[in-house]
């Protein structure tokens, strides 16, 4: 039995997500270990929409979902915000 919290879980378990460039409107793909992804026709970062997470408080987040995980969340989430 999986005993990590169930926040991280969109971290962990992989799942597509599908985005609008908002600048060419081509279909992006974006895995939910990703934070943003380069329009394959336009080439502009587009970003998938992050609300507050348990990775932006938990002091476990690390030992959760590892390190270099939560290091790429972060700077992430710099650059979106």
């Amino acid at each position: 039995m999986d005993k990590s919290c169930p926040g991280s879980r969109a971290v962990k378990e992989l799942a597509p997500y599908y985005i609008r460039c908002p600048h060419c409107k081509t279909e992006v793909e974006i895995w939910s270990d990703e934070f943003r992804s380069r329009c394959p026709v336009c080439k502009a970062w587009v970003f998938r929409e992050q609300g507050v997470t348990c990775l932006d408080w938990c002091a476990k987040a690390a030992e959760c979902v590892g390190p270099a995980t939560l290091k790429a969340y972060q700077q992430a989430r710099k650059v979106s915000s």
